[in-house]
């Protein structure tokens, strides 16, 4: 496992420490937030010093005067300098001459403060970025090589290729963060960052970034992460979660054990499958999808079982899917929407754990599935009338056989997450040994 041994911390892979960002264009809101931050402390801050720079060009003084500030409200908190530039989602100019001045600048001032690292846009002009790596190395400052993606994520092997540009560069942490547009994206840059890990000599932080890409933050076990950015009083990136949330699925991210299974319900559209695989990635616990199941033991999908079978043949095919599931435990089992209609179902699934109950609105439901063609039961009347109807119908059943619920019109899988496991925490179904997440103390 790769250990970077800093001023102040220690890196290490796969335990992520956690960075909140402060940022704005005044001296005193900036310090405000520094104070706020040294209260919730945090492993790091990042000054996000974009908005500051542009607000009026500053000179050497300033900046100088800034950096003993700041250490004056962070005290023994070590802090990231970023200038972000506006082709990588800052405000900062483009002009890669001001930037690497800046850069340069705080290298000098910032030795011989808590300041741990200088975070360098290193993939777009990398001749350049090289030099200035080299002379912010000479001052005795490690450097985060950054590269950043708001419109799209990149194919693997690029998304490798850019991380391993960066580490020839000279960078000390590499960084890329990602905006994906599907599920796939967020796969691809799990799948991209396990390839790095492996081969890189230095250590990584990736992440997708927005709601889609939110729980690339909090599974650094699955990203090899070695920092991931919670939101301060101002978040720095889209999908940032808050600081107590990150805190609390990093725990359980880094080990943790489930007793029984966890069964996820509720009506079609409820994002069962999401929040499972969310789940699956927090926690290391394998996510188990009963229509998925169904169709790959059936050989044919699921509305072609309904058209050529009926839909009893079906509910026999689901009932014995989830006996055979629960023969195990340690699963996050995700449901059809139909699944707990049946008593037979609910018997086998409250004998291996905990139902948990998605909840929504009608039209949030409606909204989501309105361009569904797979939906057996809507396929003949896609209207948000039909989808009340047959949630009234469902909804007293899924009350019922619940051991809990939790409401997802927000479409915050993250915070999803957060409070299903935190419930099951409290009602002692799943158990953080305290071994698993003793931090990393700092030197």
């Amino acid at each position: 496992m790769k250990k970077l041994q800093c001023k102040n911390m220690i890196l290490t892979g796969g335990r992520a420490k956690v960075c909140i960002p402060i940022m704005g264009k005044e001296r005193d809101e900036i310090l405000m937030q520094a104070e706020w931050a040294y209260d919730k402390k945090p492993d790091i801050v990042e000054w996000r010093a974009d908005d500051f720079i542009m607000k009026k060009e500053r000179n050497r003084e300033e900046m100088a005067e800034m950096i003993d500030a700041l250490n004056c409200k962070l005290k023994n908190i070590p802090w990231i300098f970023t200038y972000r530039s506006k082709k990588e989602g800052g405000e900062g100019c483009d002009d890669w001459e001001k930037y690497a001045d800046y850069c340069r600048i705080v290298a000098k001032n910032g030795n011989t403060s808590n300041l741990e690292f200088i975070d360098i846009e290193a993939y777009g002009n990398q001749e350049q970025a090289k030099t200035l790596i080299a002379d912010i190395h000479k001052e005795g400052m490690r450097v985060i090589g950054s590269n950043h993606y708001f419109d799209r994520t990149p194919e693997k092997q690029e998304i490798i290729h850019i991380l391993r540009t960066m580490e020839n560069l000279g960078a000390d942490v590499c960084k890329i963060a990602v905006m994906p547009q599907t599920k796939e994206d967020v796969s691809m840059l799990i799948s991209a960052s396990k390839e790095a890990d492996k081969l890189l000599k230095v250590p990584i932080i990736t992440m997708a970034m927005g709601e889609l890409g939110a729980v690339t933050r909090v599974s650094p076990g699955e990203t090899k992460s070695v920092l991931t950015f919670a939101a301060g009083l101002k978040a720095s990136a889209p999908g940032q979660p808050p600081l107590q949330i990150v805190r609390h699925l990093l725990k359980i991210n880094e080990g943790c054990l489930l007793h029984g299974n966890i069964s996820l319900i509720g009506f079609m559209g409820t994002g069962k499958t999401t929040i499972s695989k969310a789940l699956s990635l927090i926690t290391g616990f394998q996510e188990i999808d009963v229509d998925k199941y169904i169709v790959e033991q059936a050989g044919m999908e699921i509305s072609q079982i309904f058209e050529k079978y009926g839909e009893a043949y079906f509910r026999n095919l689901e009932t014995e899917s989830i006996r055979k599931i629960t023969e195990k435990e340690g699963y996050i089992i995700s449901c059809g929407g139909g699944a707990v209609l049946k008593d037979e179902n609910v018997k086998i699934l409250k004998n291996s754990g905990k139902i948990v109950l998605l909840t929504a609105s009608p039209e949030t439901i409606f909204d989501r599935v309105k361009d569904h063609t797979h939906r057996p039961i809507l396929n003949q009347d896609m209207s948000l009338k039909h989808v009340k109807e047959l949630m009234a119908e469902r909804e007293p059943r899924y009350q019922a056989v619940a051991d809990f619920q939790v409401n997802v019109d927000k479409n915050d899988r993250v915070l999803t997450c957060y409070e299903i496991l935190n419930r099951l925490e409290q009602e002692g179904c799943i158990t953080i040994p305290v071994a698993s997440h003793s931090p990393e103390k700092n030197s």
